[in-house]
This record gives C-alpha cells, sequence and structure tokens, in this order.
C-alpha cells in the first residue's frame, strides 16, 4: 500500500505544479509544450533501449487503433480539458473532482476486462466517495451559475482519463511497456494540442524563466515519474483499484495547495482520510480474493 501513498502525493503535486504554470502561459500552449517535450523524452529512451525503432514501430502498427484512442482520450481530451478548467477552479477542487474515476473505471472495466463489482466493493468505493462529500461542499460551494462550464470540462476530462487508463492497460497486457506507450500518447497529443493553440491563443508567456521552469518539473514529476509509476502498477492492480486508491489524491493536494499556492482547506479533511482509507481496504480485500490484484 505505501507504493499506493507514494503515487499519488507525486499526482497531488501535478496539480500544484500546473496551477503555476499557468500563471506564465496559455492554457492549451502550456499542455502542448509539457507533452510534447516529455514524449521526445520518453520515445527516445525507448528507441536507445531497443537499439532501434524497427520493433516499436511494428507494435504500434499491430495496436494503431489502441494506440489512436491513447493520444486522443489519454492525453490529448484529457489535459486540455483539465487545464482549460483549472484557470477558474482551484487545484484542490479539480483534484476533488477526479475521485468519480472509480466510477468511471468500474464501468469501463466491467465491459472490457469483464471485472466483476461485489456488494462489499461497492460498499468501499461508495464509503470513500462519500467522506470527501461534505469537505468538498464545504470548502468549495458550488455557484452553479457562475461554474458550471469549468466543472462540466473537469467531468469530461475525468471520463476521458478513466477511459485512458483503461486502453494502457489492455496495451500492457498486450506486451507493451509502459514508457512506450505513454511516449507516444504524449508526443502525437501534444501536437494536437499545438494545433488547437494555434487557433485559440497566441502562444504569450509572461515570464521565460519560471515558464520553463514549470514545463520541467511537471514534465519530470507527472509525465515521466507518476505516468510511468502508474502504467507499471497497472500489472499487480485492476485500473479501477488505482482509480479507487486515487481518493488519497485530494489529502495530498490539499496540503499542498497550501504550502505552495495559498489555498485553504479544513481539518475534517483528516477525519475523511481515515474514513478513505477503510473504503479503500475493504475495496482492496475484496479485489484480492477475486485475484484481480497480484501479490508483488
Amino acid at each position: 500500500m505505501l507504493d499506493l501513498i507514494l503515487l499519488y502525493s507525486i499526482c497531488a503535486s501535478m496539480f500544484t505544479i500546473s496551477k503555476w504554470g499557468l500563471s506564465y502561459a496559455e492554457p492549451i500552449f502550456f499542455v502542448a509544450v509539457r507533452m510534447i517535450l516529455a514524449g521526445l523524452i520518453l520515445c527516445s529512451y525507448m528507441i536507445i533501449r531497443n537499439r532501434g525503432i524497427k520493433s516499436l514501430v511494428a507494435g504500434l502498427v499491430q495496436d494503431w487503433q489502441l494506440f489512436l484512442q491513447i493520444i486522443f482520450f489519454h492525453i490529448y481530451l484529457t489535459y486540455v480539458c483539465d487545464i482549460y478548467a483549472l484557470t477558474s477552479i482551484s487545484s484542490i477542487e479539480s483534484s476533488f473532482m477526479y475521485n468519480l474515476s472509480p466510477f468511471v473505471a468500474a464501468l469501463f472495466s466491467y465491459f472490457w476486462f469483464g471485472e466483476y463489482m461485489t456488494h462489499k466493493k461497492w460498499f468501499g468505493l461508495l464509503l470513500g466517495m462519500s467522506s470527501l462529500i461534505p469537505e468538498y461542499v464545504a470548502a468549495q460551494p458550488i455557484d452553479i451559475s457562475a461554474h458550471i462550464w469549468p466543472r462540466l470540462l473537469t467531468l469530461c476530462a475525468v471520463v476521458s482519463s478513466a477511459y485512458g487508463w483503461i486502453v494502457v492497460r489492455a496495451l500492457v497486457k498486450k506486451g507493451h511497456s509502459a514508457i512506450f506507450i505513454n511516449g507516444i500518447g504524449m508526443f502525437f497529443g501534444g501536437l494536437l494540442a499545438l494545433l488547437t493553440s494555434s487557433f485559440t491563443e497566441t502562444w504569450r508567456v509572461t515570464s521565460l524563466v519560471p515558464f520553463i521552469q514549470a514545463v520541467v518539473l511537471v514534465v519530470l514529476v507527472a509525465n515521466i515519474i507518476f505516468y510511468n509509476f502508474y502504467g507499471y502498477l497497472l500489472k499487480f492492480y485492476t485500473a479501477t483499484f488505482l482509480s479507487v486508491a486515487g481518493f488519497l489524491c485530494p489529502f495530498f493536494t490539499a496540503i499542498l495547495g497550501r504550502i505552495f499556492l495559498g489555498e485553504t482547506f479544513s481539518w475534517g479533511l483528516v477525519i475523511s482520510f481515515l474514513v478513505t482509507c477503510i473504503g479503500l481496504t475493504i475495496f482492496y480485500s475484496e479485489e484480492l480474493k477475486q485475484g484481480y490484484v497480484l501479490q508483488k
């Protein structure tokens, strides 16, 4: 379970760094630069490791339909929607909304992999989710008339992200490297974002040095460490369970948002955190019984 805590503490920093980076560049352009750079790094690493590109291209051609879905859903749609919404909502609120991911992932996993949701698993999932509702409502009151579009965009990002990880798992189970999958998705997804930005933004950077720092940091932490760590853990956990474990993320996001961005949260998060851990434990025990989780 320590690997899950590490995974989502890293995930939380993604929201904080991205919110910081938006102070210096327009949102879609920021995503495009980040993804293209990360994709180049990951793909270059895979070419060097495989001593050539021939075998990688063969695998890409063989499963091109899945890779297209990775490019569009896993990267482009997820991050364009998420980063644009992040200009209007706090990093903590964005992280909270991602707690809808388990419901979406459970539905996709049921149809794609035939993963069965027992009553205990649903109880664990709902317990984890319900523990966050009071804190969310108290800390971030919802003004529908003023903020509906950012939340709808974040919801779109949540659905797209959950589906994207299902496709990643399918490719991992086919024998593809998570590094290569993410590298292809990020590079071409970044190109799509850059094309979108060229029609909608001016590519204005208000301060070059902080912008470069933000891009490099988010590429290192999010694109290289988090994405590939997540892909690695898909060998041992289901996509649904990893989404459920994502209930841990808002707590780390709240702490980082408070320290680096001056965002506020209540200490009721501590109680919510304990309830979340109970729900996570219930869900995890059922995954073990069903044989969906491999012992490391």
